[in-house]
């Protein structure tokens, strides 16, 4: 006899797949804040619970709290990437991240290196359901051209 424990803590593949509705979706995203704050260990985690807290920026009024929460989430990710520069998930969460921030917030500086990145490295990812759940996403998002689009999903 086998018996399943669901544990209450982190579901990955519910971060990933929820990963570009917190910014939308207060609730869903401090839900998501406050159990990867608690429980990421490894780097991918790290760097969803990093966008997480970047994400709660755009759900507190406070202007001081908006730029602690971005900074802080900033900081994260970057010491995530420094450590693991070749995590072809940590930099897609990135591209997300400063593709879609403001101009004025300085934050865009990697793009075209994370896309391009991402595009060479993503099919080397053994996860295919993370590999197509990014690919979607990004298809989606219409960051790349037709021709990219062809080398993200080789």
């Amino acid at each position: 006899m086998t018996t399943y424990v669901q544990a209450q803590g982190l579901n990955l593949n519910d971060v990933r797949r929820d990963f570009n509705k917190g910014v939308k979706n207060e609730d869903l995203c401090e839900k998501y804040h406050k159990t990867l704050e608690k429980e990421a260990d490894t780097p991918v985690e790290k760097g969803y619970e990093a966008a997480f807290h970047m994400f709660m920026a755009k759900h507190t009024s406070n202007p001081i709290k908006k730029m602690s929460y971005f900074n802080g989430g900033k900081k994260l990710l970057e010491k995530q990437i420094t450590n693991n520069p070749n995590n072809v998930e940590l930099r897609f969460i990135r591209l997300c991240i400063q593709y879609y921030v403001p101009g004025y917030l300085g934050y865009n500086s990697n793009v075209k290196e994370d896309k391009i990145f991402v595009m060479n490295n993503l099919y080397k990812m053994p996860d295919e359901n993370t590999k197509d759940l990014i690919y979607n996403y990004l298809k989606g998002a219409k960051m790349y051209s037709d021709d990219e689009l062809a080398l993200l999903g080789r």
